[in-house]
């Protein structure tokens, strides 16, 4: 995403500090942290023109923060080091269909303006968006029930982030229950921007989980557009829940779309934006 150079003054880490604390050890390994957290993986080639230092200075950083248990080191970079159960099953999903995830949340972002709020449900592919928006310059009021992508979006200054209050499910650090979704009510928003376990045009959008299939049927009934997130594999199948009704659906935002299933899809007067996978800059520079 294009980032204009004033948001790159008030965002961008390496430009936030002087550079006598850029050539300090500690100061740099919490930018480190903070790329990481946000960005989830990161090379060593981006990390360096990030923090203006020596790809030799970013090796030596990610090392230490590696022997520290912070980081996991790979083949030219890093990611954050998970350690939770809810963590590894999350790591999981998020290193499935990455590349899709990728264009289908720079897609998915770009539906948005300015101003809006936003109600973001949880899983892997709105990760992806989180991770979209928080690199972002975007000004948004965002309201989530996912843990994990409340802690990426907060990064961003420019985001007020809202999250909803309830019973953590430790399988996907998503909030579910009566307290989640009393607090839900007290909201309207713009766009609702949610993805599902399964989508069929008969079934909508649904989901294994009944907290989940609830909470995002309530997301999509309150806000004035409802966006849905879903990669190729999803397509033709139903999950154990309907949550979110195609009608209810206003835009489908996927990496590639079956000719039958557009066809129905344009029947049932849904918009759709196909963004097929572009590999990550950061891998070819792995």
């Amino acid at each position: 995403m294009a980032q204009s150079a004033d948001w790159q003054r008030k965002f961008n880490p390496a430009m936030a500090i002087s550079s006598v604390s850029r050539r300090n050890p500690i100061a740099r390994r919490q930018i480190l942290r903070r790329e990481l957290a946000v960005r989830g993986a990161v090379s060593v080639a981006e990390l360096s023109d990030i923090l203006g230092a020596s790809s030799a200075t970013i090796r030596r950083d990610l090392d230490a923060l590696a022997r520290e248990g912070v980081v996991e080191r790979g083949h030219g970079g890093a990611a954050p080091r998970v350690s939770r159960p809810a963590e590894e099953a999350l790591a999981i999903r998020e290193h499935k269909n990455v590349d899709e995830k990728r264009a289908i949340a720079s897609a998915a972002a770009k539906t948005l303006k300015s101003g809006d709020t936003v109600f973001l449900n949880d899983g892997s592919t709105v990760m992806a968006l989180a991770r979209e928006l928080a690199a972002g310059d975007l000004e948004l009021f965002v309201v989530t029930c996912a843990v994990n992508v409340a802690h990426v979006l907060v990064a961003n200054p420019r985001l007020d982030v809202c999250l909803l209050g309830g019973f953590v499910r430790r399988s996907s650090l998503a909030v579910g229950g009566a307290f989640a979704e009393a607090m839900l009510e007290q909201f309207n928003a713009d766009v609702a921007i949610l993805s599902s376990d399964a989508f069929s045009v008969g079934e909508g959008m649904s989901f294994d989980n009944a907290e989940d299939a609830l909470l995002s049927r309530k997301m999509a009934q309150r806000a004035r557009r409802c966006v849905a997130m879903v990669t190729h594999p999803k397509f033709a199948s139903a999950a154990r829940l309907t949550g979110v009704a195609t009608g209810q659906i206003d835009v489908l935002v996927t990496d590639a779309l079956p000719e039958d299933l557009r066809r129905d899809l344009a029947a049932a007067d849904i918009s759709v934006i196909e963004a097929p996978p572009v590999p990550d800059a950061r891998e070819r520079g792995t």
